[in-house]
């Protein structure tokens, strides 16, 4: 399975241009190009997308970017001035007869059907554990593949779209993380970026304030399913609805992951060791090969996200002797699973990215099974974006953190509405953090930082460990 070499035929943005619909102005530059969204972010020699965002337009930051010598301006056609293409020579504008993030998704999708040695796009959704399948899948292949991944939280269109155009011309694996908190985002992604291989890690109540209820948040990770280029599903093998949609969908191939279908694990089980979390399990490949793991985990929960990618990884046509060679590359990363330590030593769970309600009963069923020494600390933030379901919602892991925690802190509005968590309640992180700092935290306790992203828990990460 080895890597091709040799120069490409360097592919020009005119090239592209034509297909996408979009008009060139200016050089014509080579691709792969890097674009940022952000003209804070924006360096010298680097492109800038003009977005509509929900406040602000980015067409105004057009001449700053120039200013700091971006070498490609994407903006809509009625936006752009004739005197940046004299003023500024050295840059290109693409000019989009609609919003950009449509130009911008058309130009990625013209360039991935140019990459000549692309064997598989693959794309990942899900309600939890997307990233960390993406990022796990990216650790078992990027040895044996060219692969290109989507960075960060990349998973919106233009996130897609973005990272397809950063993409070298001789990518082999192209990995994309799709998300979604509306019906037809995922669609859209789909229709511009079709997936060969396309995943979903589980099904689960999250953004229910869009999509209503669990058919609905079920139809929405279930747009993935609809590539035109899809040649095999990776889906979670222990959630019935998906199970059911798969086969209702008539697939080319299915495969499934979890307790039930072709990639398994058993006999999991969940210790705690001086300072982290250990996931030890039996792991069956694709193949048919049972394997042993143990991998600083954050819980057994994880092994749904770490099985997609083993899945993924055996479909791309790796053995399971050689998946399990890079099993140790497979990390928690910060705000989803990473453990730090404070100088006092007691463990902090960082695990502040995401809170649905499924991912937050995930790790508190962690905190209870393991053997922990010390104190076991609760920090939650809200779970947003749950629409009528969040009363009761927050009720049931306020019950289960009770019974859990020995110190529980709970910050963000929508503990307000729930009976009986008055005396747990803060409503400021500098008054949280100078709670937590006074039960003096030390060496056996270990404390869950869990919470979405808008509560900005990380500040609370970040002062326990000083």
């Amino acid at each position: 399975m080895g890597r091709r070499e040799g120069r490409e035929d360097p592919v020009r943005l005119s090239r592209l241009a034509s297909q996408a619909g979009v008009t060139v102005k200016g050089v014509d530059p080579e691709l792969p190009l890097i674009i940022r969204v952000d003209s804070r972010e924006t360096q010298k020699g680097e492109g800038f997308v003009a977005l509509h965002g929900a406040k602000v337009d980015g067409h105004r930051f057009i001449p700053d970017v120039l200013a700091k010598g971006a070498s490609l301006i994407v903006c809509e056609a009625g936006s752009y001035r004739d005197e940046w293409s004299s003023l500024y020579p050295q840059c290109a504008f693409v000019l989009t007869p609609e919003r950009c993030e449509y130009g911008l998704a058309s130009l990625a999708s013209a360039y991935l059907r140019s990459l000549e040695h692309l064997r598989e796009t693959i794309a990942i959704t899900g309600s939890v554990g997307k990233t960390s399948a993406k990022n796990d899948t990216k650790a078992l292949l990027e040895d044996y593949f060219k692969l290109h991944a989507a960075g960060g939280n990349y998973n919106t269109l233009i996130g897609c779209a973005v990272t397809v155009l950063a993409a070298p011309a001789d990518t082999e694996i192209m990995l994309l993380e799709m998300g979604a908190n509306h019906h037809g985002e995922i669609a859209a992604m789909v229709n511009y970026l079709p997936p060969t291989i396309a995943a979903i890690t589980e099904v689960a109540p999250a953004h229910l304030e869009s999509f209503a209820s669990l058919e609905g948040v079920l139809q929405a990770k279930s747009e993935i399913l609809a590539s035109k280029n899809l040649r095999c599903a990776v889906i979670n093998g222990d959630n019935g609805m998906l199970c059911k949609r798969a086969e209702e969908l008539r697939l080319p191939e299915v495969i499934r992951f979890g307790r039930r279908g072709e990639v398994l694990f058993a006999r999991e089980r969940l210790s705690w060791e001086k300072d982290h979390f250990t996931v030890r399990a039996i792991l069956t490949g694709l193949d048919g090969l049972s394997f042993n793991l143990s991998l600083p985990l954050a819980g057994v929960h994880q092994l749904y996200p770490l099985c997609c990618a083993i899945a993924i990884a055996g479909r791309a046509g790796l053995s399971s002797r050689e998946i399990a060679a890079s099993l140790p590359k497979c990390r928690n990363s910060a705000g989803r699973g990473e453990i730090r330590l404070s100088e006092s030593g007691a463990a902090i769970l960082d695990e502040c990215y995401n809170a649905s309600p499924a991912a937050v009963k995930a790790s508190l069923a962690a905190m209870d099974s393991a053997d922990i020494p010390g104190r076991r600390f609760l920090i939650l933030g809200e779970m947003l974006e749950l629409g009528t379901a969040s009363v009761s919602e927050h009720g049931r892991i306020f019950e289960r953190a009770l019974h859990v925690s020995d110190l529980l802190y709970l910050f963000g509005e929508e503990w307000k509405n729930v009976e009986g968590t008055a005396d747990y309640y803060y409503d400021s992180i500098d008054a949280l953090i100078e709670a937590v700092d006074g039960t003096r935290p030390g060496e056996g306790d270990v404390i869950l930082v869990k919470g979405s992203r808008g509560n900005h828990l990380e500040r609370v990460v970040r002062a326990l460990e000083l």
